[in-house]
């Protein structure tokens, strides 16, 4: 099996056999149901290991998300890429069209069903479970740590958010929420966001956001800049790298 590695700017195929197993469970999504399927990457040794769930962003999965598995499975953690379109036999929900076959809340189950998954297996610490996403993935992240959406025997103990969408009525006050959003991005403005995470820090909650000057959508992805569904995409190599350091110092 050949895994599309990125590494800071350089792309690079290492063909690891093994480096990752293709794992199967249900969303816990009742209006969109559906068995998923999911790349894991697990660190050496018996474990018990802390854990996070990767959710991608409208156009589904891509090499990006396994190099941020394989850097989780580096620093000690079990790495869940979930696949929330191949399965339902959508190509991506980008466009307006797409946005209404999959919704955030659809996916929300889909986050759920792999934390459930996560839960069963015997080298994952259960209560150190974690999720984090980008753009459509981002969205859906924050919303698994909204108020009154965690399950009631316990959920992701943290958040992360890359560049998501944050709408006015989102609130949390549950779990710990990293976001990191790009000052010039025209898909998901981190206006909203900002304003989000200032409501929550006042009313006490747990919060750490930085936006990058200049950054555009989908920084932290090694690729040339293009114009995707009407919204500018740009690689930022310090946004990039700032990002993976802010989340190595939350999740420790």
């Amino acid at each position: 099996m050949a895994c599309r590695i990125f590494s800071l700017g350089v792309v690079v195929l290492l063909c690891l056999e093994g480096c990752a197993s293709s794992v199967h469970f249900p969303s816990t999504s009742s209006v969109k149901p559906a068995m998923l399927s999911a790349r894991l990457f697990r660190p050496n040794g018996d474990g018990p290991f802390p854990a996070m769930v990767l959710l991608h962003g409208c156009s589904g999965l891509s090499g990006h998300h396994d190099w941020w598995a394989s850097w989780f499975k580096d620093e000690g953690y079990v790495a869940l890429v979930v696949d929330s379109v191949g399965p339902r036999y959508i190509q991506n929900i980008c466009g307006p069209q797409g946005r209404l076959t999959l919704r955030v809340s659809d996916r929300v189950g889909d986050a759920f069903g792999a934390l459930v998954y996560m839960q069963s297996l015997p080298f994952v610490d259960r209560e150190r479970i974690g999720v984090i996403g980008w753009s459509h993935g981002g969205s859906t992240a924050l919303r698994t740590s909204a108020t009154g959406v965690q399950p009631l025997d316990g959920g992701f103990r943290i958040a992360v958010a890359l560049y998501p969408g944050c709408p006015s009525d989102l609130s949390t006050d549950n779990i710990p929420v990293l976001l990191l959003l790009g000052e010039s991005d025209d898909w998901t403005p981190a206006a909203p966001c900002v304003a989000f995470a200032q409501r929550v820090q006042q009313a006490g909650g747990m919060v750490q956001w930085i936006v990058y000057p200049g950054a555009y959508h989908g920084f932290d992805v090694p690729r040339r800049s293009r114009v995707y569904f009407g919204h500018y995409l740009n690689y930022s190599p310090q946004a990039a790298s700032d990002a993976q350091s802010r989340v190595h110092a939350f999740l420790t």
